[in-house]
């Protein structure tokens, strides 16, 4: 398909699943049955200090409508296989972190125009070379690559793309501190201030996971840990040797996402909660919406079977777990380059459409977007990019799309 057909046909899609003609549409919207309003606010939030509470039929002030402008892998080479995560360095450039045939990573660097740039460091266990990643992020000119494979941080420069530094994850991981000994280490957010914000929890034991401040050299710098709610894991015993498994999409778990000035904002994922802790962990505020999401379903959960589990195992592992009511009313949290507050709310039992509230720092729901869950994006200078799969080929690559807001008329 000719790329111009394609941006009017993507252009057309987007404008029709995302934009809101009238504050009518909006209280249709409002309407949705993903999402029910609570009569009453918990006990539990009402204890919170500094906490506003904004109204659950709250209306957006604006309409949103994505405008796409270019496209990254989606023709020539290199050619991507299955797109894991995309980012945006401090010249435009997108980094595609892409999973070959045989499963191996690797990073390519696209223009902003949409060539190919050039190849990230590259397979093995050398100097800038990396095996299995989990996750590439930026930070102030540097690109920073999680390599699980070789237990290590690689930072590379955005000038040349070549390596500056490769961090040891044992000396981040502080084993000889006694509140994290014994945890294993979760996110690695690295910070504008040179230092990395490190997490530790314990799957299947642990009621809470730990966030400890540190530097580049695995120094703690935070005194008492910050401590959230962790996610609740089963065992489930069989004659084979697996996984515990993970119950966060039906009982909560905690995210968060850090602001151009590295405060913290978290949100565990059964309250519309969302807590701001300044650039040294101190609480700071609460925002809150009385809202609660789909009606749980354990069905959508056990099947078809994962985690390499049959349906029955997982189903009786839990019996002996008091499941809540209702499914988490948040999936994500993204705070944008001008500290706009993104959350996600499922429209389904599967989690695969999202209804993103798009938030003022303040908590004032500005707009709404509907977006697969799948096509993950990020957002940088008044853009987002987003990962897309062509129907027909099923050839995955990023768009880049301009983010227009528009005030509603009445």
């Amino acid at each position: 398909m000719p790329r111009f057909l394609f941006i009017a046909l993507l252009s057309l899609f987007i404008f029709q699943c995302s934009r809101y003609p009238s504050s009518e549409k909006a209280k249709d919207q409002e309407r949705s049955e993903h999402i029910s309003i609570q009569d009453t606010i918990p006990k539990h939030i009402q204890q919170i200090e500094n906490l506003t509470v904004f109204p659950g039929d709250s209306e957006p002030r604006f309409s949103i409508e994505l405008i796409p402008e270019q496209t990254f892998g989606q023709t020539g080479e290199p050619y991507l296989t299955n797109i894991l995560s995309s980012v945006v360095d401090d010249q435009g450039r997108v980094i595609i972190l892409d999973t070959k045939s045989d499963y191996s990573h690797v990073i390519n660097v696209f223009n902003d125009d949409g060539s190919f740039h050039t190849q990230l460091g590259g397979p093995g266990k050398g100097p800038g070379e990396y095996g299995f990643v989990l996750d590439v992020q930026i930070m102030d000119g540097k690109v920073i690559v999680r390599d699980f494979s070789n237990q290590r941080l690689n930072i590379y420069n955005t000038n040349n793309y070549s390596i500056e530094r490769t961090l040891p994850l044992d000396q981040l991981a502080i084993r000889n501190y006694e509140d994290v000994q014994g945890l294993q280490m979760g996110l690695i957010m690295p910070r504008h201030d040179g230092n990395y914000l490190v997490s530790f929890y314990q799957p299947g034991f642990s009621s809470e996971d730990k966030y400890l401040l540190m530097d580049a050299d695995g120094n703690r710098l935070n005194i008492e840990p910050l401590v959230f709610p962790s996610s609740q894991w089963i065992s489930v015993r069989t004659n084979r040797i697996g996984p515990s498994i993970g119950l966060g999409q039906l009982t909560g778990q905690t995210l968060t996402s850090l602001s151009s000035e590295d405060a913290l904002f978290s949100i565990w994922t059964r309250d519309f909660l969302i807590k701001k802790y300044d650039s040294n962990g101190l609480y700071q505020s609460a925002i809150y919406y009385p809202l609660s999401g789909l009606p749980i379903d354990i069905d959508r959960f056990t099947s078809p079977p994962r985690f390499g589990f049959s349906t029955i195992e997982i189903e009786k592992a839990l019996e002996n777990v008091r499941l809540p009511e209702t499914n988490p009313i948040l999936d994500n949290l993204i705070i944008d380059d001008e500290n706009r507050i993104w959350v996600a709310v499922p429209m389904d039992t599967r989690r695969e459409m999202l209804e993103w509230w798009i938030l003022a720092p303040s908590g004032e729901l500005l707009a709404k977007l509907q977006h697969p869950r799948e096509s993950r994006f990020v957002i940088k200078n008044g853009h987002l990019f987003s990962k897309e799969t062509d129907e027909n080929s099923g050839v995955e690559f990023v768009v880049k799309y301009r983010i227009e807001f528009a005030a509603f008329i009445d």
